[in-house]
């Protein structure tokens, strides 16, 4: 369709786990300014992960307003949609204040909880209903605690919100999830895409206390008069439902159908598929994808890029990470005999298991940092590997990589990942594709686009094609064969 007229923008937001980036787009789908801004979180107790709600808002006005102010857009933002960290949940009162801080995705407290889900409902349940594998990662089990430990902060709840859900409603004043979002909470039903009475009822939870479930790309409202000067905005967007952050970049990679995967590795790294039908449960879960009707295979691998993160806390010091990728580089295939158990927040996909630990294997006195630094990379990627034979025994078709999130600035990583999988990897020319995938959901939900089909072919970035090399390739076999034998003996031990 014609994109003349008025000079129009389109905002994404991407309200992570450490910080919010905001991004500044065109018509033409470029990114014309972005912002970050870093909020606290906090680490009460062994396990537990939390964060304040009102600081997510403080670095959505600071992110967004130094974006605005960059792009010179304050009178053209026609749209806005968030896409955020996934399953962690807040709980708000009437007066619209949380109640508490939210659990976190990663808080890991909710062993107990995980336990009488397994019990009173069974795993084979859960999955078939909701796609999802009983885990303290998702939202139930948090609700959960607080219903058992804290019983106030539900009796003085309104509404518990996801971050998206959050930010809408201090955006427009309405309160709303989408269906990627709502999946990842284990109260949907993943089938007739409705909030779960079974599940609900089993454990006397009022399902009033949930959004309300829209489409993502579906316009919300408005933005409200105050909030947009707040924010530097002094057009009039529309607020448009936007997605959990996963699936929001794997739209802005164009991974839209079966066959390819994107791999964005931040935090950790997550890995989603798109399925023409969901094919048995238990080693990866199911989600649904911001495309209407459609679902996702899903992979989360817990810690991998904050462990390449505490590695130059540990031992560089001050120093950047182009010295952790030289000195990386110069370690080699194999990082000299070192491997890493990549489980410093618990296992992931396909080992669900919240009790294992993250182990540095095979160290001497001969070995240097650069030696840890590669062993990260290695581990992240065997881990991926290992994932995507779990996907392709169930039927899922995967023929290349799609790559984004932090990690993607590595060539090093990349070609890694390429090697150690045997796959082609693209690597997108905006890592930052979460945000992007934010920016499409606002613009399919505005004038100058007829849906999200229409904004992705204009919003598609360009990608860096990596290929394997056939001596790397040679190199990891036998390198990735050791690591699944010691892997494999730690967890069963």
């Amino acid at each position: 369709m014609d994109r003349g007229g008025d000079l129009v923008h389109f905002l994404g937001i991407d309200a992570g786990t450490t910080g919010v980036t905001v991004g500044v787009y065109d018509a033409d789908g470029n990114l014309v300014a972005k912002s970050y801004s870093e909020f606290e979180t906090y680490y009460p107790q062994p396990g537990w992960v939390e964060q304040d709600a009102e600081h997510w808002w403080n670095s959505i006005i600071d992110a967004c307003r130094q974006a605005v102010k960059i792009a010179k857009a304050s009178d053209s933002i026609a749209a806005i949609a968030v896409a955020n960290q996934r399953e962690t949940i807040v709980p708000v009162g009437r007066d619209g204040e949380p109640v508490s801080r939210a659990i976190v995705w990663q808080d890991r407290r909710c062993r107990e909880e995980v336990e009488l889900i397994k019990e009173r409902i069974g795993e084979e349940r859960v999955a078939k209903i909701t796609g999802l594998k009983p885990d303290p990662y998702f939202s139930l089990p948090k609700i959960l605690w607080w219903m058992r430990n804290r019983p106030e902060v539900i009796e003085k709840s309104w509404k518990l919100m996801l971050v998206h859900d959050y930010i809408v409603y201090r955006l427009t004043g309405e309160v709303v999830t989408d269906y990627s979002n709502a999946s990842r909470t284990m109260l949907l039903d993943l089938n007739s895409r409705k909030w779960c009475d079974e599940i609900a009822a089993e454990f006397n939870l009022d399902l009033s206390l949930m959004p309300d479930l829209v489409n993502s790309g579906e316009v919300v409202g408005e933005i409200r008069g105050n909030v947009a000067e707040k924010l530097g905005i002094s057009s009039n967007p529309v607020v448009v439902a936007g997605g959990g952050d996963q699936q929001c970049s794997a739209l802005a990679q164009g991974v839209v159908e079966e066959g390819s995967v994107k791999s964005t590795t931040g935090t950790g790294t997550f890995m989603v598929a798109p399925v023409e039908k969901v094919r048995g449960h238990g080693d990866i879960i199911y989600s649904a994808h911001v495309l209407p009707g459609i679902n996702v295979g899903e992979v989360s691998i817990f810690t991998t890029g904050s462990l390449l993160s505490w590695v130059k806390k540990a031992f560089y010091h001050g120093e950047g990470y182009d010295v952790i990728n030289e000195e990386a580089e110069k370690s080699g295939v194999g990082a000299r005999g070192v491997f890493i158990l990549p489980f410093f927040s618990g296992a992931g996909c396909p080992h669900w298991n919240p009790e294992a630990k993250g182990v540095i294997f095979g160290l001497t006195l001969a070995h240097n940092r650069g030696d840890i630094a590669r062993a990260v990379m290695e581990a992240v990627a065997f881990e991926v590997r290992s994932n995507i034979e779990v996907m392709e025994n169930k039927g899922i078709s995967i023929e290349e990589l799609r790559l984004d999130g932090g990690a993607a600035n590595s060539r090093l990583w990349n070609q890694i990942f390429a090697d150690v999988t045997g796959r082609k990897c693209l690597v997108s020319s905006d890592v930052e594709a979460t945000a992007r995938g934010a920016a499409i959901l606002a613009a399919s939900g505005s004038d100058s686009f007829n849906g999200i089909d229409d904004a992705l072919t204009t919003f598609l970035p360009d990608f860096t094609e990596v290929m394997p090399s056939e001596d790397g390739m040679g190199k990891y076999e036998e390198i990735y064969s050791k690591y699944v034998q010691i892997r494999d003996a730690y967890l069963k031990g």
